[in-house]
C-alpha cells in the first residue's frame, strides 16, 4: 500500500488519536496508508523533527491541513512540512475546514483595513495583507494541487495522482 503523511495541527487536539485513526481509515478506503506524527512516541523536539522528516521522505504524498490554527494562518509546522515535501518531489495536497478567503480572516482576526479605496489592505502595524482570493498564503494554496474542501477530497485527489504517477 502506498503511504501518505498526514500533516496538520490535529495532533494538538484532545482527541488526536481518534482523529488520526479515522483519517487512516479514510486513506485505506482509497488504497493508501496514512502515516501520522503520532505514530512514534518521542518527547524531544529534535527527535520528533527527525522522525517526521523521515516519514515525509518515506511517503509518496503529504496531505496537509492548512486550516487556520491559533490565528488566521495555517500551522507553521505544517507549512514547513509542505515545503520540505515539495522540495523532495512529493505530491502535496492541502485541504482546509475554513474555505473563507485569507483576506476575510485577516480582516476579522488582524483588524486589517484599507485606508483608501483601491489601496492595499494593511494590518494594524501597516504591513500589506495578501489578497489573492485564496484560502491561505499563496505559497501553500497556489501549488500544483488546489486546496481541497475537506480531508476525504484531499485523499481522493492524492490517490488519483499517485495512480497516474504524478
Amino acid at each position: 500500500m502506498t503511504s501518505v503523511y498526514l500533516a496538520g495541527p490535529g495532533l494538538f487536539a484532545p482527541d488526536a488519536a481518534g482523529r488520526y485513526a479515522e483519517m487512516k481509515r479514510i486513506c485505506a478506503r482509497y488504497g493508501l496508508e496514512g502515516a501520522s506524527p503520532l505514530d512514534d512516541v518521542a518527547m524531544d523536539a529534535a527527535i520528533i523533527r527527525q522522525l517526521n522528516m523521515a516519514k515525509i521522505r518515506s511517503v509518496r504524498a503529504v496531505l496537509a491541513d492548512v486550516s487556520p490554527f491559533r490565528g488566521p494562518n495555517a500551522d507553521d509546522g505544517t507549512a514547513w512540512e509542505m515545503g520540505y515535501a515539495e522540495a523532495l518531489g512529493k505530491i502535496v495536497v492541502p485541504y482546509t475546514t475554513d474555505r473563507r478567503p485569507y483576506l476575510e480572516r485577516a480582516v476579522w482576526f488582524l483588524g486589517a483595513a484599507r485606508h483608501l479605496e483601491g489601496a492595499p489592505w494593511e494590518d494594524m502595524s501597516g504591513q500589506a495583507v495578501e489578497d489573492f482570493g485564496l484560502t491561505c498564503n499563496l505559497m501553500l494554496a497556489a501549488g500544483p494541487h488546489p486546496v481541497q474542501p475537506d480531508f476525504e477530497s484531499a485523499v481522493k485527489l492524492a490517490a488519483r495522482h499517485i495512480k497516474i504517477g504524478k
